[in-house]
């Protein structure tokens, strides 16, 4: 509704009668949320790192230096003694001891044998000899035949000392024959009283032939 209204005291005064206005919504109320843990993460994050300061070094304590050791008195310096003249003794000699005499035994010289009873027992010998040959079955068969010398040593009973070939026969067979006489005929009639030697060598022609 308009109202209109005359004032008459020079003025004029109106009135309008507007609807009256709606109401405003209301606006919610906002709820305003803090988080502290949030805001507490965030002031630790950005917050600058406080530096730890380094501890005093220690102090160094200084070895305790060695005494020095005493020093040596020095030792007075001694005269020199005279040392007394020293004699000397003669030498003394020994007394000089005269070589022994070199032992020289007296050999006595032996007697030249007897030729007569030397040339009879070299004979009985090669007769002794002789008599104890035999001539080689095979040797025989195969009409071997050969001559050769023997060395012989004895002693003065007549016992066998050495034998060796001096000369060979030439064939095997007879050598070995010739040097088993000489061992079956061991031991030798016995040297003469009248030779003073002890041991007899002597060379024996041994001859083996057919008839």
């Amino acid at each position: 509704m308009l109202l209109l209204a005359l004032g008459l005291h020079g003025g004029l005064a109106m009135w309008f009668d507007f609807p009256a206005p709606a109401p405003l919504p209301e606006r919610p109320e906002q709820v305003v949320r803090i988080n502290l843990l949030a805001a507490v993460a965030e002031t630790v994050t950005h917050a600058p790192t406080p530096v730890a300061k380094p501890p005093p070094p220690e102090p160094v304590i200084p070895e305790p230096q060695p005494e020095p050791p005493p020093q040596p008195k020095p030792i007075p310096a001694l005269k020199p003694v005279p040392m007394p003249e020293i004699q000397e003794l003669p030498e003394k000699q020994e007394p000089e001891i005269e070589p022994e005499p070199e032992f020289t035994p007296v050999q006595k010289p032996v007697p030249p044998p007897d030729a007569v009873a030397t040339a009879r027992y070299e004979q009985l010998l090669v007769a002794w000899l002789e008599k104890h040959k035999q001539y080689p079955r095979r040797a025989k068969r195969l009409r071997i035949e050969g001559e050769g010398r023997l060395r012989i040593l004895i002693n003065s009973k007549g016992q066998l000392q050495n034998v060796t070939l001096d000369q060979t026969t030439g064939n095997r067979l007879l050598d070995k024959a010739a040097l088993q006489m000489v061992h079956r005929a061991d031991p030798f009639p016995p040297m003469p009283e009248s030779d003073a030697r002890h041991e007899l060598e002597f060379i024996v022609p041994v001859v083996f032939a057919l008839r």
